[in-house]
């Protein structure tokens, strides 16, 4: 079928939130409604998502697809700005995002973009693909340096004015102290390392002093790579925003360590991207707060699992601060 055939339907008249189907062929059929027919490539929806439920289908060309519906209706909304965040990076980026042709409350749909990602979550556990976690090589640091200068090279302004959400830092800042207050019960923190989070909140040394365009979720599962390792893909951007620039070296640092960190501000440095003397430090300091961050998100939508999983790592986290 055309791409002309296949709407984008944001229409205020849709339901706002339709519960997530039970079956590939349910998903699939709300792909139907906005033209486009495809053949199920699956025979159960992915499940693994924390956002929406998956499903794979084919074209008439044989081509493949992603449809997805949202678990929750606050997804929704923020499908909605992720699709401003789309626009705004797909011609700007070395590599591929998701281009959605059909977005409707209740299903999206974009052709599958190439590459593996560099995680896949198994019955078993994560498996890595083609990439070794504990040595990333060079291709890889260098490419996803290149994403993140290109990406931090979109001007905030640029990006504030497509609906991209801003934040300043003292905005950041006092986000981070409110979440640490409002999950302490849920995760417990110990006394250390409860200061070590304050002491980073109130280290204006550490801190840039200015804000970029940030992917805000950039784990090892939403980058897609080639065989030799490079990033070439870039998977959901619902948390992107104008925000603190170490925001995705942070995770970086938490998947690959600090040496690896290192090498990739070398290159994206190299690259045009802007740096500050306190980049590496702020950035463990931005993951050592990581659980907050995820704690604060399972809280509010009522996920036992990340809540867990952020328990666990705050207490490996403080494990290693005690040794």
């Amino acid at each position: 079928m055309s791409e002309k055939s296949i709407s984008l339907n944001e229409s205020s008249s849709a339901p706002a939130f339709t519960a997530p189907p039970d079956t590939v062929a349910e998903l699939l059929a709300r792909a139907r409604r906005h033209g486009l027919v495809l053949e199920a490539a699956s025979e159960a929806l992915e499940n693994t998502g924390l956002d929406f439920v998956v499903a794979h289908g084919t074209d008439a060309a044989r081509a493949p697809w992603i449809v997805r519906a949202p678990r929750r209706a606050d997804v929704v909304a923020a499908a909605s700005v992720e699709a401003r965040v789309l626009a705004l990076v797909g011609e700007q980026l070395p590599v591929a995002v998701p281009d959605w042709r059909v977005h409707a409350p209740e299903v999206i749909a974009y052709p599958r973009i190439a590459g593996v990602p560099a995680v896949a979550v198994t019955p078993a556990g994560p498996q890595w693909n083609i990439i070794d976690p504990a040595a990333p090589s060079p291709v890889f640091v260098e490419s996803m340096a290149h994403v993140l200068a290109a990406l931090q090279a979109i001007a905030p302004t640029s990006a504030a004015s497509q609906g991209v959400p801003t934040w300043t830092l003292a905005a950041t800042r006092a986000k981070l102290a409110a979440a640490m207050t409002a999950t302490r019960e849920a995760l417990q923190p110990s006394p250390r390392m409860w200061a070590r989070w304050h002491r980073w909140l109130e280290s204006d040394a550490l801190w840039p002093t200015h804000t970029a365009l940030v992917h805000g979720d950039l784990h090892p599962g939403h980058m897609l790579l080639a065989d030799d390792g490079r990033v070439i893909g870039v998977l959901d951007w619902t948390e992107a925003r104008i925000d603190d620039p170490a925001t995705d070296m942070a995770m970086f640092l938490g998947c690959f360590g600090r040496d690896a960190l290192e090498r990739l501000v070398e290159r994206f440095a190299a690259a045009g991207g802007v740096t500050w003397p306190g980049l590496i430090e702020h950035a463990g300091e931005r993951w050592a707060a990581w659980a907050v961050v995820a704690a604060e998100w399972a809280l509010r939508t009522g996920h036992a699992e990340a809540l867990a999983h952020s328990r666990a790592h705050l207490a490996e986290l403080d494990g290693e601060a005690a040794d």
